[in-house]
């Protein structure tokens, strides 16, 4: 049952392809060709300027005769200047009603020559001591009148009256004998069949693309099933791994409870860099899929826009549309394509542009890491803005192509956008801070940062809102507008800052010497050297008070590592002061000890 739904929605989807196809290429057609005469749609509101389908020459108007069959132009009529059309002059005839009369009756052609015998004949005849053309059939006893050749006509075109009627005849004379050839029945019957046959191979086209395109699902799916397989094997590994990190119940008194959330954060941060590294090795092989898969589609609608341009061109029913479909249809199918293709290459640009900075040969392990999190939110921002600039652009393209005026609607953007950043202020604030966190890289995506009372790890970062998850697993929503101060606690390195304090009665020379020792001793061991890029720091005395010496070390590790390393170096300290009877300090009198009471 959900294999034949599954069918079904595909099959729902590429025969709605075809129909939108077939509307694109339609759509702008003259639909209304066997009305009564109009006058052009094209008009202009200004009654002073001339259609778009006439030219306008000093006194002269010139307009083209359509075909009706494929609305090409067969010859050019001329008619005087009407300066004004909205107060047409009494015996004035506009010269596109003029042209689009003479279509109207070329059109009552095709139902003559359906009903005849006999090819019809175009005739040289007289009206008003005038020339006109007529047809005349073997089904009727009236002939059709089709055009008066006018002195105007035959002055514009450089000929004698004669001389243009005889020329209109014969191209009227063609004309007829094309329709009479094309709506005999045997030759309707062929060309009928060729349209089926483009029909069928369109059908078997389309299928052969839906398998296609079906293959690389499967395939895309079952490449992401094994990214998710290798995620879940690595969070098992590392859920079964030694850890060396993690507190025992007797370690777990020594710290306090930030550093408890700190440990349960840093446990997620090493998950999520996991899930990061995975998708980055398999986000190559998913691109190519998806540019495949997008391959695929346009080949099937250019497939279904060639065939049903075929099919216009040998219809002759449908051969009215066929220039139509040569012009805006084709010219947006071209934009959008390359819209599409120009979206695809920018993407594929920053991805290879962030592959190389992550890979940068003078970046430290630790930075790379962190820049690998960051180019993700970086890249993301940045194909957001390009996919939106494009699609802009191709819209207004597209507008254009129908003459709508683009430079309107960008000034009436322009308002509507200003009066709406009025109203919406705050999320501006969002967007432009949210900008300058990712310029001059505050923090990234992977990174544990503290921002006011909340601390944790970043999980998702986007122009709008920072998103943190905390060492209780609560997922914080800030706004980037209300960050002004951030503390960012994985950037490049952490430290480990313990300091402790012990009774006056301990020789301080000693104390200093324990403190060496075991620093020493946890620095050369191979486990923890590769956590400490340098050997720890002893400060020394740092303050002495009535309650003992305040003793200071500084133990630089790499990031996320600081709570590890303390807790480790904690417990040795421990245990050392035990062995060499260190106490610790408590409160007392500073002067009391100096004098021995």
């Amino acid at each position: 049952m959900f294999s034949f739904i599954r069918y079904l929605r595909l099959t729902i989807r590429f025969v709605s392809i075809a129909l939108v196809t077939l509307a694109l290429v339609l759509n702008w057609g003259t639909i209304a060709h066997s009305q009564l005469p109009s006058l052009p749609t094209g008009t202009s509101n200004d009654p002073h300027k001339s259609p778009s389908s006439v030219t306008r020459l000093g006194v002269y108007e010139i307009a083209s005769v359509k075909s009706p069959l494929d609305n090409h132009s067969l010859f050019d009529v001329v008619s005087p200047t009407v300066f004004n059309r909205d107060k047409i002059p009494d015996g004035a005839l506009p010269v596109e009603v003029r042209a689009e009369e003479i279509t109207q009756r070329l059109m009552r052609v095709l139902y003559r020559v359906s009903k005849t015998k006999q090819t019809p004949i175009v005739s040289i005849a007289t009206l008003n001591k005038g020339p006109i053309l007529e047809l005349n059939d073997d089904r009727t006893s009236r002939p059709l009148k089709l055009v008066t050749v006018t002195e105007l006509d035959a002055d514009y075109h450089g000929k004698t009256l004669e001389e243009l009627t005889q020329e209109w005849q014969k191209i009227l004379q063609a004309e007829v004998d094309r329709i009479d050839r094309l709506f005999a029945p045997k030759m309707l019957l062929q060309r009928l069949g060729q349209a089926l046959q483009i029909c069928i191979g369109l059908l078997l086209g389309s299928g052969v693309l839906w398998f296609l395109r079906r293959t690389l699902t499967r395939k895309k799916i079952a490449l992401q099933d094994r990214h998710q397989a290798a995620i879940a094997a690595a969070e098992a590994a590392a859920a079964t791994h030694p850890k060396t990190e993690t507190s025992t119940d007797a370690r777990a008194m020594e710290i306090d409870e930030e550093e408890a959330e700190a440990e349960a954060i840093a446990d997620v941060r090493s998950r999520f860099l996991a899930v990061v590294r995975q998708q980055f090795s398999l986000k190559r092989q998913l691109e190519i899929y998806s540019f495949l898969k997008w391959l695929l589609l346009w080949t099937l609608i250019l497939m279904w826009y060639i065939g049903i341009v075929a099919i216009l061109s040998r219809v002759p029913f449908l051969m009215r549309w066929y220039t139509e479909a040569l012009a805006v249809p084709l010219a947006l199918l071209i934009l959008w394509f390359f819209i599409s293709l120009a979206i695809r290459i920018s993407q594929s640009v920053i991805d290879r542009l962030t592959h190389a900075w992550i890979k940068h040969p003078y970046f430290p392990l630790s930075e790379t890491q962190r820049i690998a999190l960051r180019a993700a939110t970086v890249a993301g921002a940045l194909k957001g803005l390009i996919t939106f600039v494009f699609i802009t652009l191709g819209i207004l393209w597209s507008l254009g192509l129908f003459d709508v005026p683009t430079g309107s609607i960008l000034a009436g953007s322009a308002v509507i956008g200003l009066a709406i950043s009025f109203g919406s202020q705050s999320l501006i604030k969002d967007l432009v801070n949210g900008c300058l966190i990712l310029i001059e890289d505050q923090f990234a995506v992977g990174d544990v940062i503290q921002v006011g009372d909340e601390s944790g790890l970043v999980e998702t970062l986007n122009l709008r809102v920072t998103q943190l998850r905390n060492g209780e697993g609560k997922l914080i929503t800030i706004p980037n507008s209300s960050i002004i101060a951030v503390k960012n606690l994985t950037r490049l390195w952490s430290r480990v800052d313990f300091s402790i304090e012990v009774a006056y009665k301990n020789d301080p020379k000693q104390v200093l010497a324990v403190l060496h020792q075991v620093a020493e001793q946890l620095y050369s061991e191979p486990e923890w050297r590769e956590r400490m890029p340098s050997p720890p720091e002893v400060l020394g005395i740092d303050q002495m008070s009535q309650t003992g010496m305040l003793m200071r070390v500084w133990i630089q590790t790499t990031p996320m590592q600081q709570w590890s390393v303390g807790r480790e170096f904690r417990l040795r300290v421990r245990l050392a002061f035990e062995v060499n009877n260190i106490q610790i300090g408590g409160p007392q009198l500073l002067t009391d000890y100096i004098h021995g009471e």
